[in-house]
């Protein structure tokens, strides 16, 4: 397995991953619980350039044939609002969604937005290499810490960040959710 920078033409598999990792949070930025819908507004973003879900934040895990097992999309805390304005503007024109999220990040803060796995590669060992790679890459950017949410009723989810190094570092409320705010130092 190697994990590399997503490319443009990763878009038939990524957006379809992330939706794994972030399905009701979606179906609240489109207005309705269609699948396909969802699917097509990830893969609008992650076809596009500057903004929280494109292909330039995302890492793949992928296979000697260049197949995809997994996905981590991540961006500076700091750059949420330029990242994010993008998005609202699209659910305003597109689906009549007019909501302004809650920050889930902040300055100086890797967020890890979406972590996925395929499912037929889960428990081999993939979303830990990707957290790895992220937590490597965010020292080499120099920030201070790797931050993400995890859903209360994801404990699976959580017990892997904690297994990894992340500790829970407050509750947070995200698009009418519960969320552990979980962090990695890095310093």
């Amino acid at each position: 397995m190697t994990i590399r920078p997503a490319k443009m033409e990763d878009h038939d598999i990524v957006p379809e991953m992330m939706l794994q990792a972030m399905e009701d949070i979606v179906f609240a930025f489109i207005g309705k619980e269609d699948v396909e819908e969802a699917i097509q507004f990830l893969t609008h973003f992650f076809r596009r350039e500057n903004n929280q879900y494109s292909y330039q934040n995302t890492f793949v895990a992928v296979d000697e044939n260049d197949d995809i097992w997994g996905s981590i999309t991540c961006y500076d805390g700091g750059k949420l609002e330029a990242l994010r304005t993008p998005v609202l503007e699209y659910m305003r024109s597109r689906y009549g969604v007019d909501v302004t999220p809650e920050n889930e990040t902040q300055a100086g803060e890797l967020y890890l937005d979406t972590l996925a796995v395929a499912p037929s590669a889960q428990g081999k060992g993939i979303g830990s290499a990707l957290l790895q790679h992220i937590i490597a890459f965010a020292k080499a950017q120099h920030f201070s810490q790797l931050g993400l949410l995890v859903d209360f009723e994801n404990p699976n989810a959580q017990k892997l960040y904690e297994r990894v190094g992340f500790k829970a570092k407050e509750t947070l409320t995200f698009m009418g959710g519960e969320y552990y705010h979980m962090v990695y130092n890095l310093r």
